[in-house]
């Protein structure tokens, strides 16, 4: 069995997560409704800083893997979530 070393899984997850986030940030500047825009780009953003956040991560950037990156993926996400909670898209 093989073993991925740091550098090379954060790159891995980086990649996916930034091309899982891309999608949703296309249809936010395609889609007319407000509440679904809303909702598109802080799935997108959130895809995208997490996937920073891996990408630092794996180079070993501790102090900004975890004190910036973390803390504003967090931030996405629950805003996400709250958003969501609000408006709920039908």
């Amino acid at each position: 069995m093989s073993r991925v070393d740091l550098v090379t899984g954060g790159i891995v997850l980086f990649t996916i997560m930034v091309a899982a986030g891309i999608v949703p940030l296309i249809m936010a500047l395609k889609v007319k409704i407000h509440a679904l825009r809303v909702l598109s780009l802080l799935l997108g953003l959130f895809a995208i800083v997490h996937g920073f956040y891996h990408l630092a991560s794996g180079f070993q950037q501790g102090l900004l893997a975890d004190a910036v990156l973390e803390p504003a993926s967090l931030i996405l996400l629950i805003g996400l979530g709250a958003y969501y909670s609000k408006v709920g898209v039908a």
